[in-house]
């Protein structure tokens, strides 16, 4: 974390999926939802993922709203899909141990992430305490990096954006975007396939902060 200027980071602000929390069996049903579009002569849009995580959708109101005909049976196949990719959502080893210990510290913690609403209550349900703002795109109506969404998450935190250090694992969603907000941003890169001298390896880096 050489660029960071650890005296003036009030917040840390993360990513959830990659870098608080995995996906241990990932079935993708929004995908598999869009390959059915497909087999119906659905092209496949650029947009599709950004519109799926900027509105509070389930599957059956994103394949309406995709113009994706569902049958009784195979909505019940992609809701099974669902639960038993939520159900394997689980926080990384490192992950609840830098949350306390930034708490201790007295640092305000939130998180800022790309998801579809399904996969926002499973995290809440397995953090240690309530934090102090939670951005989810479906509910900001901006996916990252649109600047909406992290001015949205200065806001909620009640700090300037340079106060704020963003933590996640997307280059552009996570750091560049957060950067060119004014905010303070490292790059979580478990497997180091970046080279970036922000670039962190795992969360407990995050104790180098005073």
């Amino acid at each position: 974390m050489k660029n960071v200027d650890r005296t003036i980071v009030q917040a840390v602000l993360f990513d959830v999926y990659g870098t608080l929390f995995d996906i241990g069996d990932r079935r993708a049903p929004y995908r598999q939802l869009l390959r059915l579009g497909v087999r119906q002569g659905r092209k496949v849009c650029k947009t599709d993922t950004g519109l799926l995580m900027s509105q509070r959708l389930g599957l059956e109101k994103a394949a309406v709203l995709l113009g994706i005909s569902l049958t009784g049976a195979e909505l019940m196949e992609l809701e099974m899909e669902l639960a038993a990719e939520l159900a394997s959502i689980v926080p990384f080893a490192d992950a609840l141990p830098a949350l306390r210990a930034l708490r201790r510290k007295g640092y305000k913690i939130g998180l800022c992430s790309n998801l579809a609403q399904d996969y926002a209550a499973p995290v809440l349900a397995q953090l240690p305490f309530g934090l102090d703002a939670c951005i989810w795109s479906f509910e900001a109506g901006a996916v990252k990096p649109d600047p909406l969404i992290y001015a949205r998450a200065c806001q909620e935190l009640g700090c300037t954006p340079g106060q704020v250090l963003m933590v996640g694992d997307t280059a552009v969603a996570d750091v560049t975007g957060p950067r060119q907000f004014g905010m303070q941003a490292v790059l979580l890169d478990r497997t180091q396939r970046f080279v970036d001298e922000n670039a962190i390896p795992d969360l407990s880096v995050l104790s180098e902060l005073p």
